[in-house]
């Protein structure tokens, strides 16, 4: 998960570029050029913040439904091997009977 950590700080640092591009475009004094970055430049934390939180929830949430999905085929695979254990041991266990069919006939 570090690397949801820049996530906020990327967005924070792009809407302040394009803050001071709008500003600079328009001939904005300096001092509402600095008001108006800081007002983005704390908006876009925020929501950088809140970002990275439905990411990493998201990304938990993918990673446990990956873990149960490999434990379930895992316990399958389990069920599997042990379906086909019985099933030779119960062939050998016919085969026994009819050698012993055949041995009480040929007497």
């Amino acid at each position: 998960m570090k690397k949801d950590h820049n996530i906020s700080a990327l967005i924070t640092l792009l809407a302040g570029a394009i803050a001071v591009l709008c500003c600079l475009i328009n001939k904005t004094p300096l001092l509402d050029t600095l008001k108006c970055l800081v007002i983005v430049l704390i908006l876009f934390l925020i929501i950088g913040r809140i970002a990275e939180r439905v990411i990493q929830r998201i990304t938990q949430a993918a990673e446990e439904a990956a873990a149960e999905a490999e434990e379930a085929a895992r316990a399958a695979a389990e069920a599997a091997a042990a379906a086909e254990a019985e099933a030779e041991s119960s062939e050998t266990d016919e085969e026994k009977e009819e050698d012993a069919e055949n041995t009480k006939a040929q007497k």
